[in-house]
């Protein structure tokens, strides 16, 4: 259910990002009213104000600190190279950055897993490489992924950073049995980052969508971020939690793409969702 739970987010968050540009929204203004969502949300759960003189103590707290810097600036760089570069090229690169956790978790915390997760793995890749290739080898992603080159690595950087930092935290017991109030600082402090560069750029000026997409983004990110450290803290193996996470949300964001917004697939692409259903069942089995 958890798993479910967390695909289901991340495809709204994909439907969401979708539909910004559809509307008079400026990124860093939505991103900002997003994260103060969070923060809100998250207090609303844990009916704490997380923004107190012992949080300083608190061993999670530079890690949350790191992270927020990190979270405001990767989601203009990732919204930055969906405008310059393509939603598709983005994703692949933002997708690919399982391969961070997964290394981490068998090369330095010894997880032990089964074979079929040895297998899965690469028909991972595979599905998410050709789930999202462009169906024209000429097409504008491509030219225009020649001329903006870097920014789907710093996608890839910055999602795959972000991915270890969380698993690294869990599986060292860092954030204690409680993630909420970690998760909502977290959310709170890149909020703040966000209205600083804002002021910055006297851009503090937010328009009705603004709001409404701002909202709307931030209920489910929370709970991407803090169901993964739930299912973490609940046993799940980095191997298998982040992999599965990845390849469902791709799996169901095409199919939301395929019947709502009637996109049109390649062949490869109909291969990829075929090798994403597998890797998704072998990475489920007991």
């Amino acid at each position: 259910m958890l798993i479910a739970i967390l695909i289901f987010c991340n495809v709204i968050l994909q439907v969401l990002f979708r539909l910004l540009p559809h509307y008079n929204v400026r990124n860093l203004n939505a991103i900002t009213i997003n994260y103060f969502t969070c923060l809100l949300l998250g207090c609303t759960i844990t009916s704490k104000w997380p923004f107190k003189a012992s949080v300083l103590q608190e061993g999670w707290f530079p890690y949350a600190f790191t992270l927020s810097i990190i979270f405001i600036i990767f989601f203009n760089v990732n919204a930055y190279s969906i405008q310059k570069v393509g939603m598709v090229i983005t994703s692949v690169f933002q997708k690919l950055s399982l391969v961070f956790p997964v290394i981490l978790g068998l090369l330095f915390f010894g997880e032990s897993i089964r074979p079929l997760t040895y297998v899965a793995f690469p028909i991972t890749v595979l599905a998410i490489m050709l789930t999202q290739l462009p169906s024209g080898s000429s097409g504008p992603g491509l030219k225009a992924f020649k001329k903006y080159w870097h920014l789907p690595f710093l996608v890839i950087l910055g999602s795959g950073i972000i991915e270890v930092v969380l698993f690294y935290i869990q599986e060292k017991g860092i954030t204690g049995t409680d993630n909420k109030e970690f998760t909502t600082s977290l959310f709170g402090m890149a909020g703040m980052w966000g209205l600083l560069s804002l002021a910055l750029k006297k851009q503090l000026d937010f328009n009705k969508n603004e709001f409404i997409t701002g909202i709307a983004i931030g209920i489910p990110n929370f709970f991407t971020i803090y169901l993964i450290l739930r299912g973490l803290e609940l046993g799940w193996k980095g191997a298998i939690l982040f992999p599965t996470n990845n390849v469902g949300t791709i799996l169901f964001t095409a199919l939301v793409g395929i019947f709502i917004f009637q996109e049109k697939l390649s062949r490869a692409n109909y291969l990829g969702l075929v090798f994403a259903l597998i890797s998704v069942l072998l990475f489920s089995l007991p």
